[in-house]
Protein backbone atom coordinates (compact mmCIF):
# COMPACT_ATOMS: atom_id res chain seq x y z
CA UNK A 1 0.00 0.00 0.00
CA UNK A 2 1.33 3.75 -0.84
CA UNK A 3 2.06 6.00 2.04
CA UNK A 4 -0.31 9.04 1.22
CA UNK A 5 2.17 11.64 0.50
CA UNK A 6 2.62 14.23 3.32
CA UNK A 7 0.65 17.93 2.69
CA UNK A 8 3.53 20.62 1.51
CA UNK A 9 4.14 22.43 4.59
CA UNK A 10 3.85 26.48 3.90
CA UNK A 11 8.07 27.11 4.72
CA UNK A 12 8.37 24.03 1.98
CA UNK A 13 6.12 26.02 -0.32
CA UNK A 14 7.69 29.46 -0.10
CA UNK A 15 11.33 27.69 -0.58
CA UNK A 16 9.84 27.01 -4.53
CA UNK A 17 7.94 29.79 -5.28
CA UNK A 18 8.61 32.55 -7.18
CA UNK A 19 7.60 35.82 -6.10
CA UNK A 20 6.94 39.51 -6.99
CA UNK A 21 9.24 42.00 -5.20
CA UNK A 22 6.00 43.29 -3.22
CA UNK A 23 5.61 39.71 -2.17
CA UNK A 24 8.92 39.09 -1.39
CA UNK A 25 8.86 41.61 0.97
CA UNK A 26 6.03 40.28 2.74
CA UNK A 27 7.46 36.92 3.03
CA UNK A 28 10.73 37.88 4.40
CA UNK A 29 9.22 40.23 6.86
CA UNK A 30 6.43 37.53 8.11
CA UNK A 31 9.52 35.04 8.44
CA UNK A 32 11.88 37.69 10.17
CA UNK A 33 9.54 38.37 13.33
CA UNK A 34 8.66 36.60 15.99
CA UNK A 35 5.61 34.84 17.04
CA UNK A 36 3.53 36.88 19.48
CA UNK A 37 4.40 39.72 16.35
CA UNK A 38 2.42 37.29 13.76
CA UNK A 39 -0.16 36.03 16.32
CA UNK A 40 -1.33 39.75 16.49
CA UNK A 41 -0.81 40.82 12.98
CA UNK A 42 -3.51 42.28 10.49
CA UNK A 43 -3.44 42.35 6.97
CA UNK A 44 -3.80 46.59 7.39
CA UNK A 45 -0.41 46.36 9.56
CA UNK A 46 1.78 43.81 7.51
CA UNK A 47 0.94 45.91 4.39
CA UNK A 48 2.06 49.28 6.03
CA UNK A 49 5.08 47.64 7.54
CA UNK A 50 6.11 45.75 3.84
CA UNK A 51 5.24 49.06 1.62
CA UNK A 52 2.80 46.34 -0.12
CA UNK A 53 -1.61 46.96 -0.37
CA UNK A 54 -3.76 44.63 1.30
CA UNK A 55 -4.61 43.31 -2.36
CA UNK A 56 -0.68 41.76 -2.71
CA UNK A 57 -1.51 40.52 0.92
CA UNK A 58 -4.41 38.67 -0.19
CA UNK A 59 -3.10 37.53 -3.54
CA UNK A 60 -0.49 36.04 -1.78
CA UNK A 61 -2.09 34.08 0.58
CA UNK A 62 -4.36 32.56 -2.04
CA UNK A 63 -0.91 31.65 -4.29
CA UNK A 64 0.10 29.89 -1.28
CA UNK A 65 -3.27 27.99 -0.20
CA UNK A 66 -5.08 30.01 2.21
CA UNK A 67 -8.42 31.79 2.59
CA UNK A 68 -6.67 35.23 3.53
CA UNK A 69 -3.73 36.60 5.84
CA UNK A 70 -5.78 34.58 9.09
CA UNK A 71 -5.37 31.19 7.55
CA UNK A 72 -1.74 31.83 6.67
CA UNK A 73 -0.82 33.47 9.99
CA UNK A 74 -2.19 30.56 11.52
CA UNK A 75 -0.24 28.31 9.60
CA UNK A 76 2.71 30.15 10.62
CA UNK A 77 2.44 29.69 13.87
CA UNK A 78 1.81 26.34 13.94
CA UNK A 79 5.03 25.34 11.81
CA UNK A 80 7.50 27.32 14.00
CA UNK A 81 6.35 26.17 17.29
CA UNK A 82 6.20 22.44 15.46
CA UNK A 83 9.74 23.11 15.16
CA UNK A 84 10.04 24.35 18.44
CA UNK A 85 9.34 21.01 19.81
CA UNK A 86 12.14 18.72 19.16
CA UNK A 87 14.91 21.53 19.64
CA UNK A 88 13.47 22.11 23.38
CA UNK A 89 14.49 18.76 24.11
CA UNK A 90 17.88 18.60 22.47
CA UNK A 91 19.61 19.36 25.29
CA UNK A 92 18.92 16.00 27.07
CA UNK A 93 20.63 14.58 24.11
CA UNK A 94 24.34 13.83 23.59
CA UNK A 95 25.41 17.23 22.10
CA UNK A 96 28.18 16.11 20.00
CA UNK A 97 27.80 13.97 16.91
CA UNK A 98 28.06 10.32 17.37
CA UNK A 99 27.58 7.24 14.92
CA UNK A 100 24.22 6.39 15.78
CA UNK A 101 22.53 9.85 14.99
CA UNK A 102 20.76 9.77 12.25
CA UNK A 103 20.72 12.31 9.06
CA UNK A 104 17.35 14.73 10.75
CA UNK A 105 19.88 14.36 14.35
CA UNK A 106 22.83 15.47 12.35
CA UNK A 107 21.43 18.69 11.02
CA UNK A 108 18.93 19.56 14.74
CA UNK A 109 22.29 18.99 16.65
CA UNK A 110 24.30 21.42 13.92
CA UNK A 111 21.56 24.27 13.57
CA UNK A 112 20.85 23.86 17.21
CA UNK A 113 24.80 24.55 18.45
CA UNK A 114 24.53 27.30 15.73
CA UNK A 115 21.16 28.94 17.14
CA UNK A 116 22.90 28.74 21.11
CA UNK A 117 26.05 30.06 20.08
CA UNK A 118 23.98 33.23 18.23
CA UNK A 119 22.20 33.37 21.19
CA UNK A 120 24.90 33.30 23.44
CA UNK A 121 26.93 36.02 21.54
CA UNK A 122 23.84 38.17 21.05
CA UNK A 123 23.76 38.13 25.67
CA UNK A 124 27.53 39.08 25.41
CA UNK A 125 27.46 41.83 22.93
CA UNK A 126 24.20 43.28 24.80
CA UNK A 127 26.42 43.09 28.33
CA UNK A 128 29.53 44.62 27.03
CA UNK A 129 30.65 47.64 25.94
CA UNK A 130 32.32 46.50 23.00
CA UNK A 131 29.71 46.59 20.49
CA UNK A 132 29.25 50.66 21.52
CA UNK A 133 32.85 51.01 21.62
CA UNK A 134 33.17 49.77 17.41
CA UNK A 135 30.04 51.26 16.62
CA UNK A 136 31.41 54.83 17.72
CA UNK A 137 35.05 54.29 16.44
CA UNK A 138 33.57 53.24 13.05
CA UNK A 139 31.09 56.72 12.66
CA UNK A 140 34.13 58.59 13.64
CA UNK A 141 36.76 57.39 12.26
CA UNK A 142 38.46 59.11 9.38
CA UNK A 143 39.47 56.04 7.21
CA UNK A 144 38.82 52.32 8.21
CA UNK A 145 40.81 49.36 7.05
CA UNK A 146 39.79 45.51 7.34
CA UNK A 147 42.57 42.79 7.51
CA UNK A 148 42.46 39.13 7.42
CA UNK A 149 43.16 35.94 5.78
CA UNK A 150 42.57 32.97 4.67
CA UNK A 151 38.53 31.99 5.32
CA UNK A 152 38.37 35.20 7.50
CA UNK A 153 39.27 37.27 4.42
CA UNK A 154 35.97 36.44 3.31
CA UNK A 155 34.42 38.04 6.61
CA UNK A 156 36.72 40.72 6.02
CA UNK A 157 35.18 41.00 2.35
CA UNK A 158 31.49 40.94 3.58
CA UNK A 159 31.82 43.40 6.29
CA UNK A 160 33.79 45.92 3.68
CA UNK A 161 30.66 45.35 0.87
CA UNK A 162 27.83 45.91 4.03
CA UNK A 163 29.68 49.07 5.22
CA UNK A 164 30.81 50.69 2.06
CA UNK A 165 26.80 50.73 1.48
CA UNK A 166 26.10 52.99 4.66
CA UNK A 167 28.82 55.72 3.06
CA UNK A 168 31.25 54.25 5.74
CA UNK A 169 35.44 55.01 4.43
CA UNK A 170 36.40 51.42 4.03
CA UNK A 171 38.93 49.64 2.51
CA UNK A 172 39.70 45.50 1.83
CA UNK A 173 42.72 44.42 0.22
CA UNK A 174 42.32 40.14 -0.25
CA UNK A 175 46.21 40.55 -0.81
CA UNK A 176 48.55 40.37 1.97
CA UNK A 177 51.06 43.07 0.49
CA UNK A 178 48.39 45.51 -0.36
CA UNK A 179 46.97 44.72 2.97
CA UNK A 180 50.43 45.80 4.90
CA UNK A 181 50.66 48.78 2.14
CA UNK A 182 47.19 50.40 3.41
CA UNK A 183 47.93 49.53 7.30
CA UNK A 184 51.38 51.51 6.22
CA UNK A 185 49.61 54.67 4.92
CA UNK A 186 47.52 55.18 8.54
CA UNK A 187 47.22 57.72 10.90
CA UNK A 188 45.80 58.86 14.43
CA UNK A 189 41.98 59.16 14.06
CA UNK A 190 41.72 56.22 11.68
CA UNK A 191 40.87 52.54 12.35
CA UNK A 192 41.84 49.20 11.56
CA UNK A 193 39.70 45.88 11.93
CA UNK A 194 41.71 42.48 12.24
CA UNK A 195 39.59 39.84 12.25
CA UNK A 196 41.03 36.41 12.77
CA UNK A 197 39.81 33.28 14.25
CA UNK A 198 43.00 32.30 16.02
CA UNK A 199 44.14 35.56 16.60
CA UNK A 200 47.72 34.54 15.64
CA UNK A 201 47.98 34.60 11.73
CA UNK A 202 50.62 35.74 11.13
CA UNK A 203 49.91 38.07 8.17
CA UNK A 204 46.28 39.77 9.71
CA UNK A 205 49.00 40.60 12.86
CA UNK A 206 51.46 41.97 10.85
CA UNK A 207 48.98 44.34 9.34
CA UNK A 208 47.87 45.27 12.52
CA UNK A 209 51.03 46.00 13.81
CA UNK A 210 51.96 48.03 11.31
CA UNK A 211 48.37 50.00 11.48
CA UNK A 212 49.23 49.98 15.44
CA UNK A 213 52.68 51.80 15.27
CA UNK A 214 50.90 54.15 12.95
CA UNK A 215 48.58 55.57 15.38
CA UNK A 216 45.56 53.99 14.29
CA UNK A 217 43.23 52.31 16.56
CA UNK A 218 42.98 48.35 16.58
CA UNK A 219 39.66 46.70 16.83
CA UNK A 220 39.65 42.64 16.80
CA UNK A 221 37.30 40.41 15.99
CA UNK A 222 37.71 36.94 17.57
CA UNK A 223 36.99 33.25 17.91
CA UNK A 224 38.71 32.91 21.17
CA UNK A 225 40.91 34.54 24.19
CA UNK A 226 44.73 34.99 24.74
CA UNK A 227 45.88 35.66 21.35
CA UNK A 228 48.58 38.30 20.58
CA UNK A 229 46.32 39.92 18.34
CA UNK A 230 43.91 40.16 21.37
CA UNK A 231 46.88 41.55 23.17
CA UNK A 232 47.04 44.50 20.65
CA UNK A 233 44.24 45.79 20.42
CA UNK A 234 41.91 48.14 21.58
CA UNK A 235 38.47 47.10 20.81
CA UNK A 236 38.02 42.78 21.35
CA UNK A 237 34.92 41.05 20.13
CA UNK A 238 35.10 37.52 20.81
CA UNK A 239 32.75 35.25 19.54
CA UNK A 240 31.67 32.44 22.69
CA UNK A 241 32.59 28.83 22.41
CA UNK A 242 29.88 26.24 21.48
CA UNK A 243 29.68 22.58 21.38
CA UNK A 244 32.20 20.61 20.15
CA UNK A 245 31.13 19.30 16.65
CA UNK A 246 34.25 17.91 15.09
CA UNK A 247 35.80 20.21 12.25
CA UNK A 248 33.11 22.85 12.65
CA UNK A 249 33.78 25.33 15.02
CA UNK A 250 35.72 27.73 12.59
CA UNK A 251 32.88 27.34 10.40
CA UNK A 252 30.29 28.17 12.96
CA UNK A 253 32.85 31.23 14.02
CA UNK A 254 32.40 32.47 10.66
CA UNK A 255 28.60 31.86 10.68
CA UNK A 256 28.49 34.48 13.79
CA UNK A 257 31.26 36.89 12.36
CA UNK A 258 29.50 37.51 9.46
CA UNK A 259 26.16 38.19 11.72
CA UNK A 260 27.76 40.45 13.23
CA UNK A 261 28.51 42.26 10.32
CA UNK A 262 24.71 42.44 9.97
CA UNK A 263 24.40 43.87 13.22
CA UNK A 264 26.93 46.38 12.65
CA UNK A 265 25.37 47.68 10.16
CA UNK A 266 22.03 47.65 11.62
CA UNK A 267 23.78 49.71 14.41
CA UNK A 268 25.06 52.17 12.72
CA UNK A 269 21.86 52.75 10.63
CA UNK A 270 20.27 53.23 13.57
CA UNK A 271 22.49 55.83 14.96
CA UNK A 272 23.07 57.78 11.77
CA UNK A 273 19.58 57.34 9.70
CA UNK A 274 21.27 59.54 6.89
CA UNK A 275 23.33 56.29 6.26
CA UNK A 276 20.64 54.86 4.50
CA UNK A 277 20.33 57.28 1.86
CA UNK A 278 23.48 56.20 0.67
CA UNK A 279 21.97 52.46 0.71
CA UNK A 280 19.53 53.83 -1.10
CA UNK A 281 21.49 55.71 -3.58
CA UNK A 282 24.08 52.63 -4.20
CA UNK A 283 20.97 50.12 -4.35
CA UNK A 284 19.20 52.15 -7.19
CA UNK A 285 22.57 52.54 -9.22
CA UNK A 286 23.44 48.95 -9.18
CA UNK A 287 19.66 48.10 -9.69
CA UNK A 288 20.37 50.40 -13.20
CA UNK A 289 23.34 48.29 -13.85
CA UNK A 290 21.63 45.13 -13.31
CA UNK A 291 18.66 45.59 -15.64
CA UNK A 292 21.12 46.89 -18.54
CA UNK A 293 23.59 43.90 -17.84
Amino acid sequence: MVKPREPDSLLSRVSRMPFSKAERRVVEFLLSIAEYDVASLTSAELAARTRTSRSTIDRLSKRLGFAGIKEMRRALLQESRAMHAPIAGTPRLEPAIIPSDGLGEIALKVFHSASVRALKFAEILSGRPELGQLVAALGEATNVQVFGAGASAVVALDMHQRLLRLGIPINFAEDHHNQIAFASLMAPGDLAIAISYSGRTRSTLQAAEVARRRGARIAAVLGGNGSPLEAIADIRIVTPPGVSLFGTDAVMTRILEMMFNEVLFHCLARQHPALLDNVARIEETLGGERATG
